[in-house]
């Protein structure tokens, strides 16, 4: 899933905005594809809260780190930049910051990314009741915890919760994201080769 993602971003420049487990699908050859490409919602279970269409980012350069985002609530006259007959009466479906970030501050875009990617990631791992997800209205309504996950790795808990930050300054990068479950795949097909 990340890989995927990390694609979308770093070789062709662009967003996917709806990650959830249901646009993940196996090809036959086992590979994971990621579908849906309209690009113009994000479901409020996994969207990351500062795409609320309420934020501005600027990017800060840091000497000898790693660059920070740096995010002012909106107080202006209301703005849109989607069609009036958009469905959906979430902040995205106004004023989609994707595609202003896009071009701003593809950083952002990365990160917020991430935070679904990690939500989705712990839907998948940790199996929650998704009938509950029905009176979800915002992002912030979902609470991630691992209980009845105890057959899940700590440490893969613990890169899905650095995925899920609220802060984005704070959030695993894609790179680093990737880096973590291509190392985590090498090692299960080190231990099946010893079995």
């Amino acid at each position: 899933m990340a890989a995927a993602v990390a694609h979308t971003h770093f070789v062709a420049h662009t967003y996917h905005m709806d990650i959830k487990p249901g646009n993940f699908l196996l090809d036959e050859e086992r590979n994971l594809v990621l579908i849906d490409w309209e690009q113009s919602g994000a479901p409020v279970t996994t969207a990351a809260p500062e795409i609320d269409g309420t934020w501005d980012v600027q990017e800060i350069p840091m000497e000898g780190q790693r660059n920070t985002l740096q995010y002012t609530k909106y107080t202006g006259p209301e703005r849109r930049n989607m069609p009036i007959n958009t469905p959906g009466n979430n902040g995205w479906n106004v004023w989609n910051v994707f595609l202003e970030w896009g071009k701003e501050c593809p950083k952002e875009l990365e990160l917020a990314e991430v935070f679904s990617l990690g939500r989705s990631m712990w839907m998948l791992l940790r199996q929650p009741d998704f009938d509950s997800f029905d009176d979800v209205t915002c992002t912030e309504d979902l609470v991630e915890d691992w209980d009845l996950a105890d057959d899940i790795p700590e440490h893969w808990k613990r890169v899905v919760q650095d995925c899920l930050h609220h802060d984005p300054n704070t959030r695993i990068g894609l790179g680093e994201l990737v880096d973590f479950w291509d190392n985590e795949k090498e090692a299960m097909g080190k231990d099946n080769v010893h079995r």
